[in-house]
C-alpha cells in the first residue's frame, strides 16, 4: 500500500477478507490502514467474527454499511478499493466518502495469496486426500448403464464422506461424444460400452480447494480414443517436467502444446495449461500462452493439458501440483 501511497485498502471479496483476517462469514468488509484493522460486518456474524479474527476490531453495522466504511477512514484523502467490487458499491461508497479519492486495485491481496504458506499447503494436501480416497471408491461403479448423473452425485458424496466439506466446484462427468466438450454439463446419459469418460472434480476442506480430473475408458477404448490419452498423458508429463523455480508460465504450457502438435493435436487442445489452487479454484498465477507471471516456490496449481475432438471425444488429465524450491510435488 505504502509504495503507491494508499492510506487505506477497502476490501470486499470473500476469500480476500478470510485471508487477510480469518473471517469466513459471507457478507462483510475489510478495511485496513496502518492503525488497527477493522472487519465491518452484521449482526449475524457478531460472535463469530471476535472467534475467528485477532487483533482485529470487529464493527457491527446495522443500516449502511458504505457510512460505517466512512466513519472508519474520515481522516484519509486517499483510499483503494478492489477492482472486484460492484460498480453499484463504488456509486454508493464515492457518496458516503465525499472528501476521499477512491482509485481501484488490481490484485493486491491475490498476489500474496499466490504463494502459499506451510498451513495453506498442508490444508490443499488434505484436500487432494480426500478427492482421492473418493475416486478410489469410485471406479467400480464407472460401468455401462450407470448415468453420469449418477456418477457426479456419488463422487460428491463420496468426497464429504471421506473428510471433505463439500465440493470444490460442480463436478464434470462427460461420457461419449460429451468428452469433447472442456466443461460439458451433467446430463442423464447412461454410459455404453467403449466410451472415454473425463470426470473434472475436486474438494474442498477448510476453505482451500483442489481440481483433478481423471480420463477412463469403459470397457476397451478405441484406438482413437486410446491415442488421445496417451497424447495428454504425454503432454502432461513434458508440462511437468519443464516446472522449476524461475521458469515462466508461458514456457511450461509450450512445452505441453510443443508435445501435443508433434502428435497432432495441436488445434484440438483449447485452453490454457493451468491455474492457481486455493481459497478460489481458479486463482493466480495463469499457466497459458497469454500469461506474464513467473512460476515461484509455494504456488499450487494445476496442470491440465486436454484434446477434444468436436461430437466424438477427449481426454485431459489434470493434477493440483506444488511447486517447492527442489522442483514441481504432485498434491
Amino acid at each position: 500500500m505504502s509504495a503507491i501511497d494508499l492510506e487505506g485498502l477497502i476490501l470486499t471479496k470473500r476469500e480476500n477478507i478470510r485471508y487477510v483476517s480469518g473471517f469466513t462469514g459471507s457478507s462483510s468488509v475489510a478495511v485496513v490502514t496502518a492503525g488497527k484493522p477493522i472487519l465491518i460486518t452484521d449482526g449475524r456474524y457478531r460472535e463469530q467474527a471476535d472467534l475467528e479474527t485477532s487483533g482485529w476490531e470487529v464493527v457491527i453495522y446495522s443500516s449502511d454499511m458504505t457510512k460505517t466504511i466512512a466513519g472508519s477512514v474520515k481522516d484519509i484523502s486517499l483510499i483503494g478499493l478492489e477492482d472486484s467490487s460492484s460498480l453499484g458499491f463504488h456509486k454508493r461508497l464515492t457518496g458516503a466518502l465525499a472528501n476521499a479519492e477512491i482509485t481501484f486495485t488490481d490484485g493486491m491481496v491475490e498476489g500474496l495469496r499466490a504463494r502459499k504458506e506451510a498451513g495453506e499447503i498442508a490444508t490443499i494436501r488434505e484436500a487432494a486426500d480426500c478427492a482421492r480416497r473418493a475416486w478410489q471408491t469410485l471406479l467400480p461403479m464407472i460401468r455401462p448403464g450407470v448415468t453420469e448423473r449418477q456418477l457426479a452425485a456419488a463422487l460428491d458424496y463420496r468426497m464429504m464422506t471421506a473428510g471433505a466439506d463439500k465440493p470444490a466446484f460442480d463436478t464434470i462427468v462427460a461420457s461419449g461424444p460429451n468428452a469433447s466438450k472442456p466443461h460439458a454439463g451433467i446430463t442423464d446419459r447412461a454410459l455404453e460400452q467403449g466410451d472415454q469418460v473425463v470426470i473434472d472434480f475436486g474438494a474442498r476442506k477448510d476453505g482451500y480447494c483442489c481440481d483433478l480430473t481423471r480420463t477412463v475408458a469403459v470397457g476397451e477404448p478405441s484406438d482413437r480414443a486410446a491415442r488421445i490419452a496417451a497424447a495428454v498423458l504425454g503432454a502432461w508429463d513434458a508440462a511437468f517436467a519443464a516446472l522449476a523455480p524461475g521458469v515462466s508460465a508461458p514456457k511450461v504450457d509450450a512445452a505441453a502444446r510443443d508435445y501435443l502438435e508433434n502428435e497432432g493435436f495441436a488445434d484440438q487442445f483449447v485452453h490454457g495449461l493451468g491455474h492457481g489452487v486455493g481459497l478460489e479454484v481458479h486463482e493466480k498465477p495463469t499457466i497459458s500462452r497469454l500469461s506474464r507471471e513467473v512460476l515461484d516456490p509455494g504456488m499450487v496449481f494445476t496442470i491440465e493439458p486436454g484434446v477434444y475432438l468436436s461430437g466424438e471425444t477427449g481426454a485431459r488429465h489434470e493434477e493440483t501440483v506444488l511447486l517447492t524450491p527442489a522442483g514441481p510435488e504432485i498434491l
